[in-house]
């Protein structure tokens, strides 16, 4: 054991000194798979980086046997071979695993034991890494330590990569929105729109307590909501309130362009499907996929609702704009059909919270004191209590 601590030390240090020096991450998982397949006499050594919100294999290096009926799983059965909810897995026998799926049958006869452990990466990644062997053969307790020490350091190796992408994707997103807040500041009538949407949706989704990144995602997706009406000619933009059905047909295609213009922006991939889809209503009436529910993106619930509201209280050209009370009506008679339920309650606690965002202070009370009788009404006609279950918030 000597001799492996040793080993294990030498490569440690190896590892560390390629981190530190910048080398490539696919340069840095290929030497710890390698040495830990040696130094192991192991069968075999699987390294994979997964990306949970995509749902899909980032990277795999592996070493020694290809064993395919691991190797060549996908990412549903890799989830499914390798349980999260457990500290490790063992598997003693893999030739009559149910889990490990039989693509090769020779290969499945000639692995014994497999050990999967997990990384924490950095959202949405995480690391799985497999060792597996010939015969029976669990890790014992040191082997388990030095081989977690050494899969620390490949996702440290990728943490840091990560961390270094994500400030030049910070520089790129933040040309492009502000590419996008440009070309909205021509217009007069829109100036401001999608900066304050992206704030009452920041707002929202940090009411609703979703995590930093979710947050972050969905105020770029607020600045960038409309980027998809730099394809639409300005005469159409000028006659919202009344434009002929082809113009309409054309205007409900400014999503998809949308996400179109940010398809090719890899580092916009988790933003395309909420500007995709802010357009979706909460009963599958809305456009360009008619989606319904829970399989609209959340993010893309909050926006619709922050991105109606500001468009009611602005205006827009041959619509009035509607006064605080108003809108705050109409979002009430949306509940349900256009909109989330539990995305307008949040939304209302942000208003009552933050009267500033849309300069809304001196009118907030008086509309409060109208929407109290106005609920008082509904409740008269046995309303209320709808309005209530489907999750409406009482003060309101």
């Amino acid at each position: 054991m000597e001799t492996s601590y040793h080993s294990f030390f030498k490569l440690f240090v190896k590892v560390s000194k390629k981190i530190h020096s910048g080398r490539e991450v696919t340069d840095i998982l290929k030497c710890i798979v390698e040495n830990i397949t040696d130094i192991m006499a192991a069968k075999g050594c699987i390294y994979w980086i997964l990306n949970h919100q995509k749902k899909t294999i980032v990277t795999k290096i592996s070493h020694g046997f290809d064993y395919r009926s691991l190797s060549g799983t996908d990412y549903q059965t890799l989830l499914t071979i390798f349980d999260r909810t457990e500290p490790h897995i063992f598997i003693e026998d893999a030739r009559n695993d149910t889990r490990i799926p039989d693509l090769e049958r020779l290969g499945k006869q000639r692995v014994g034991s497999v050990t999967g452990l997990f990384f924490d990466i950095m959202k949405p990644y995480s690391g799985i890494l497999a060792v597996y062997f010939s015969q029976h053969k669990p890790l014992d307790s040191h082997e388990f330590e030095l081989i977690s020490a050494l899969g620390e350091q490949g996702a440290l190796a990728l943490q840091r990569a990560i961390g270094y992408d994500e400030k030049m994707v910070e520089i790129y997103q933040q040309i492009v929105e502000g590419f996008a807040l440009a070309i909205e500041a021509k217009d007069p009538i829109t100036h401001g729109h999608s900066k304050r949407v992206a704030v009452l949706s920041e707002l929202t989704a940090k009411k609703m307590k979703l995590d930093e990144h979710e947050v972050k995602n969905i105020y770029r997706a607020g600045i960038l909501h409309d980027i998809g009406k730099i394809g639409m000619e300005d005469t159409v933009l000028e006659r919202l309130g009344e434009l002929s059905q082809n113009e309409l047909s054309a205007i409900r295609q400014h999503p998809v362009l949308g996400a179109k213009i940010l398809s090719p922006l890899t580092f916009f991939n988790e933003i395309e499907p909420l500007v995709r889809h802010h357009h979706e209503l909460y009963n599958g009436t809305g456009y360009p996929d008619g989606k319904k529910g829970e399989d609209i993106p959340l993010g893309a619930r909050i926006i619709t609702v922050c991105d109606a509201f500001e468009t009611m209280i602005s205006g827009r050209p041959q619509i009035r704009k509607k006064n605080l009370f108003l809108a705050i009506q109409t979002l009430q008679e949306g509940v349900g059909i256009r909109f989330d339920p539990k995305i307008v309650q949040a939304f209302f606690k942000v208003l009552r919270e933050n009267p500033d965002v849309l300069d809304i202070r001196d009118t907030m009370e008086s509309c409060l004191t109208l929407l109290k009788k106005n609920m008082a009404d509904m409740a008269d006609q046995n309303l209320f209590e709808k309005k209530i279950s489907t999750g409406f918030p009482a003060s309101f």
